[in-house]
């Protein structure tokens, strides 16, 4: 682990220059996971920590006329797409040239383990119930977990250190705002989650994303009050 700690440190996770299937913004994310090493050096960087700790940076180097989502419609999503059209004109899977992700054996692999009660080590989103002892017990929590016949069963992390509690406890505060929110149709609840998310700078621009998301989704949300 010291060795990988070193080399996420000097050049983060940034894949073969030649590697076709990685798209722009992810080899961005990649080599950002160098800074993030740097706030948190005892850890191997989760990816999605640019958007909470580095939001301003991502901001600087967003394009709103070219989004994420417009990234994968014009790569991922045709590459995809154009597999499975040719697998199907062919009637056999060899005729797609088609990329199976870590998510994908994933999902094959918790299924396995339940199936046939493997016991496999898993990462899994469960309650935390104790496992990290000092975390709110009712809190949804990604903790290894052996997995069989009787779904995940979670194995005790113990304590966690207060830099990563900190982050932990305010989007989980987060969480049971939107849903607190949900409950009573509370326009102030959902300003106060948005607000309280660290990728949100300020309460003045949670308020505009909450009316911009309130118009944009009229036709689907309850109103608020």
């Amino acid at each position: 682990m010291p060795k990988l700690r070193e080399h996420v440190a000097k050049y983060g996770y940034v894949p073969p220059s030649n590697d076709p299937h990685t798209e722009a913004s992810w080899n961005d994310t990649f080599a950002k996971a160098k800074d993030v090493q740097a706030l948190d050096p005892d850890t191997m960087p989760n990816t999605y920590l640019k958007y909470y700790l580095f939001p301003d940076y991502v901001v600087e180097h967003s394009n709103p006329a070219r989004t994420r989502a417009n990234e994968v419609m014009d790569h991922r999503e045709k590459n995809v797409f154009s597999a499975c059209r040719a697998i199907i004109a062919a009637g056999k899977s060899s005729a797609g040239d088609l990329e199976i992700d870590e998510h994908a054996s994933y999902i094959v692999d918790l299924a396995t383990a339940i199936a046939f009660n493997t016991q496999e080590r898993m990462l899994l989103i469960v309650p935390n119930n104790g496992a990290i002892h000092n975390f709110d017990a009712d809190a949804m929590v990604e903790i290894p977990c052996l997995v069989g016949h009787n779904g995940p069963e979670p194995l005790t992390v113990g304590d966690i250190p207060n830099f990563q509690k900190g982050m932990m406890s305010q989007q989980v505060a987060v969480e049971k705002l939107v849903v607190d929110a949900w409950e009573h149709r509370s326009y102030h609840k959902l300003w106060q989650a948005i607000t309280l998310s660290k990728t949100v700078p300020s309460a003045s621009v949670a308020k505009a994303i909450l009316d911009d998301l309130i118009e944009a989704n009229k036709d689907y949300w309850p109103e608020l009050h």
